[in-house]
């Protein structure tokens, strides 16, 4: 196939990121997208996938690398200089391939094993009771500002070892480093350019104090063998601290505050799950898959690679849409429909291969605790805004804020 039947069709297809409504609900364009062409070449040069097959099989293609050519934004793959954004997140284990990124993985996941994640089980009750303890003494509260945003911080920032007066400005950074992540928006990056150098310098007095004096905390443990060759260096270690208290509470903060607003808006969905609870593991899943926390990723080509009977150039930009591959029907029957005794698979929700969430077990319990624990203390819940407000970013879906009123149990 030559390059210029690739590029037949190319611009005809209104691929508007920005249009009004998508923040609500990107589906129908995802749809659009798949029927019109499931990959497809946009007018600025990327390449988006829409294919539940096709987007499983990038992720563990290797001729798709995750680390983005010199001087591009990892996230958005534009060609621009180098922000201390950039600089950071190219340090981040999620944005380098093998082998540094398998050394990273390894050196890291030693806190998040199947068997230390579920030992953390009682501890992880006990802070989502005490914060439902206040956000509960009134029958109105705000989902996320009270309960989904703090809970997951105060779970990763425990295991990290950060102190528990500092979650708020930690908040705050996070909040504006998510803001810039994808945004063409100068303001919007200035401010996140500020936030992360705090972060960064707030993390580096952390290590210090950590190197000083030794705690049973993951800090700690990433810098035992300092002095050994596959050690994290001083900028791994800094960057991958970040990334973590970031990562470890954006997505669970976005499967708890998205997945609640899925179940008022499934009424029948959430009456099932509150008299059934042993559908929660199933039903975590499902919400994953049907308001997924991260709706795309992209990698370049390291070589030309034919998918799906096109053939995409060597140093392409390719964006894989998690959000639309977890409604494709050819995956998903009735894929628009929230099932929460749904058997289809595991979704994409969390990446697949070398680059799979290293934290997706603690998410997925945080996700289980948070629901049960709320259903078992509140009957109903009915959301106050009549038109909800989503983060403004496309890579990560989340609510800036979920009004509700409770009825208690």
């Amino acid at each position: 196939m030559t390059m210029q039947e690739n590029l037949e069709g190319k611009g005809d297809f209104d691929l508007d990121f920005d249009a009004p409504g998508f923040l609500d609900d990107p589906y129908p364009l995802y749809h659009a997208l798949r029927d019109h062409d499931p990959v497809f070449l946009s007018p600025w040069g990327d390449w988006y996938l829409t294919r539940f097959a096709d987007v499983a099989g990038v992720l563990t293609d290797k001729r798709f690398q995750r680390q983005s050519p010199s001087g591009t934004n990892p996230i958005t793959g534009d060609d621009r200089e180098p922000t201390p954004i950039d600089r950071m997140l190219s340090r981040w284990m999620v944005f380098i391939d093998p082998p540094a990124h398998t050394r990273l993985r390894r050196l890291v996941g030693r806190a998040f094993t199947p068997r230390l994640v579920e030992g953390m089980r009682d501890d992880v009750r006990v802070i989502a009771d005490r914060l439902l303890d206040d956000a509960l003494a009134g029958d109105d509260f705000d989902l996320i500002d009270d309960f989904a945003y703090p809970f997951p911080v105060m779970v990763v920032s425990r295991i990290l070892g950060v102190p528990a007066e500092d979650y708020d400005i930690l908040k705050d950074w996070s909040g504006q480093l998510t803001g810039a992540l994808d945004t063409g928006d100068a303001e919007q990056l200035a401010t996140g350019i500020d936030a992360t150098r705090d972060f960064m310098a707030y993390m580096a007095g952390l290590i210090a104090e950590r190197r000083a004096r030794p705690c049973d905390d993951l800090i700690s443990a990433m810098m035992l063998g300092s002095d050994q060759d596959d050690a994290l260096t001083e900028e791994e270690l800094l960057a991958n601290c970040v990334f973590l208290l970031w990562a470890g509470h954006e997505t669970t903060k976005n499967l708890i505050g998205n997945g609640l607003l899925a179940l008022t808006r499934n009424p029948d969905e959430m009456a099932r799950l509150m008299v059934q609870p042993d559908l929660m593991v199933s039903a975590v899943d499902e919400l994953l898959r049907f308001e997924s926390p991260i709706q795309k990723i992209g990698r370049w080509t390291s070589e030309a690679v034919e998918l799906s009977g096109k053939t995409i150039p060597q140093g392409q930009y390719v964006v894989s849409l998690f959000g639309a591959a977890n409604r494709d029907p050819f995956q998903y029957p009735d894929p628009d429909r929230l099932d929460l005794a749904r058997q289809d698979g595991t979704s994409l929700a969390f990446g697949k291969g070398n680059h799979h969430c290293l934290g997706y077990g603690l998410a997925k319990l945080e996700g289980e605790i948070a629901f049960s624990t709320l259903f078992e203390r509140v009957s109903a819940i009915e959301v106050k805004a009549k038109q909800p407000q989503w983060q403004a970013n496309t890579s990560v879906r989340g609510l800036a804020t979920l009004p509700v009123s409770v009825r208690q149990r």
